[in-house]
């Protein structure tokens, strides 16, 4: 192949490359972006329909739980007092052990939750659970999932018909599964390459420690699937011109090789029906092999009363093989001394031109003309 060739070949399959990996990495970067903007999406999903699907199964301790703001609001008031705050009722006991001195000040100045340890003592089983270093608002949100859960189980189906409402997708892999700490907020991880799936893990039951694992699959979004199908028509696009650049060199080449058998056989023809000198027998020398006489100068071969012209070509390789009578004379050494290389146009030449010289020779049985594989021609005078 030409070098130029090469090199535009070289220079289109590198910038093809290129752009190719330019789009794929624009559209992954689009991809990863799309994923996290809906990840954020299906994230505040999830937690309001965690609210909504507890909020639905509240029955009998719904007037409890209605009391539950009321306490937040005193618990505000009495902090000041720095005393024990004491909720009693018949299903739960809370306990709040206010944590005192500087720290509770500064938090009130910051206007931040004034965090405490609360106590709780669970009814039936009298079993009591201390949990430190959290608000008034946590601690009435861990007794509450503890109350309504005891009065009915979280309901994966409400939650789904939630969720789909909200984004239009359902979890996929769900579990109850035992936890060893208690989460007051869902928590949530993405996982996967090009197909991502949101985990998402809830403390339905925190006294308990029980919880629910789920996953769900995060869609793609219609704007994303529509530039998918954009690049897929680029890669096509791109295919398409890689095989035209393809078919456009390879025409080139062929075009190439054809011009140069041509020219080969132009040089040949004009080689061939050069003539020889104007010359009399008395001023040639003839070289006898076997019963003929080989007038190299004329082209000319004589048996008995038989004369027969050859080609300059046909000369030329009857004079080598001649000189080289009963021995092997190569293929390559017979390409160079008549035709100057050793191409494959001329190797074929070559086994034309021998055709034609055993039948110049055939009237004279002593000679002939024998192919040895893979090493060239010998002249044989018997």
């Amino acid at each position: 192949m030409n070098r130029r060739i090469k090199h535009v070949w070289t220079i289109s399959i590198v910038a093809m490359a290129a752009i190719f990996a330019m789009e794929a990495y624009w559209l992954y970067n689009q991809y990863e972006y799309s994923s996290m903007v809906k990840a954020e999406e299906m994230k505040e999903a999830c937690a309001k329909a965690f609210e909504t699907e507890k909020n639905i199964r509240i029955d009998k301790y719904g007037d409890i739980i209605d009391k539950y703001d009321d306490m937040i609001d005193k618990y505000d008031d009495m902090i000041d007092k720095y005393d024990d705050i004491k909720y009693n009722n018949s299903n739960v006991k809370m306990l709040i052990v206010l944590q005192i001195g500087q720290s509770v000040k500064k938090r009130k100045e910051k206007n931040k939750p004034v965090k405490s340890t609360i106590r709780y003592t669970l009814p039936d089983t009298k079993k009591k659970l201390s949990v430190k270093n959290i608000d008034m608002s946590e601690g009435v949100e861990m007794a509450s999932r503890y109350m309504v859960s005891q009065n009915r189980r979280f309901d994966r189906s409400t939650f789904d018909s939630l969720l789909y409402a909200a984004e239009g997708i359902k979890t996929d892999i769900f579990k109850f599964v035992k936890t060893n700490r208690c989460m007051m907020k869902p928590v949530f991880s993405v996982s996967g390459g090009l197909s991502k799936t949101l985990h998402v893990k809830y403390s339905t039951n925190p006294f308990n420690m029980e919880a629910v694992e789920m996953t769900i699959p995060i869609p793609l979004s219609q704007t994303l699937k529509l530039m998918i199908w954009k690049f897929a028509a680029s890669v096509v696009l791109l295919v398409i011109l890689g095989f035209c650049m393809m078919y456009q060199i390879k025409t080139i080449m062929i075009q190439r090789r054809i011009n140069a058998i041509r020219h080969e056989f132009m040089k040949n023809m004009i080689y061939e029906m050069k003539q020889p000198p104007e010359t009399s027998d008395d001023d040639t020398t003839a070289i006898k092999i076997g019963s003929t006489l080989f007038f190299y100068e004329l082209n000319e071969l004589r048996h008995g009363n038989e004369k027969v012209i050859i080609t300059s070509r046909q000369a030329e390789l009857l004079r080598i093989l001649a000189e080289n009578l009963n021995k092997v004379v190569g293929r390559e050494m017979l390409l160079k001394e008549v035709w100057g290389d050793d191409s494959y146009s001329n190797s074929m030449a070559l086994n034309v031109q021998i055709t034609y010289l055993r039948r110049a020779l055939k009237s004279d049985s002593s000679l002939s003309i024998e192919a040895i594989i893979r090493k060239g021609y010998v002249l044989k005078d018997k």
